[in-house]
């Protein structure tokens, strides 16, 4: 086949790519890290007010925010995420790679 001609000729889209893993894999990571994040906060503060141990004050609101705020960021990211895929511009973007 001549450069040209293989020039012309779409890429073919890899199996892996075409999987909703590689999509939604950074979504999925940052929600579960807000999760925990929230979830420690929640620990930590229960610690805090309840006098069990010797907790920093700040320590729990701060794991508490931090963790929400990656939480609703994962939730957000979803959608557009999903709006992108159905309008084709993520799939456009890997067809378009160049090869090595």
């Amino acid at each position: 086949m001549s450069p040209v001609r293989r020039a012309l000729q779409p890429e073919p889209v890899l199996a892996e790519e075409s999987s909703r893993w590689v999509y939604y894999h950074k979504p999925i990571i940052i929600m579960v890290i807000g999760g925990l994040l929230f979830a420690a906060g929640t620990v930590i503060a229960f610690l805090y007010f309840s006098r069990v141990g010797r907790v920093p004050y700040a320590l729990g609101p701060v794991c508490l925010s931090i963790g929400l705020m990656f939480l609703v960021t994962g939730l957000v990211w979803v959608p557009v995420i999903k709006q992108k895929v159905r309008k084709g511009l993520i799939r456009d973007m890997y067809s378009r790679r160049l090869p090595i």
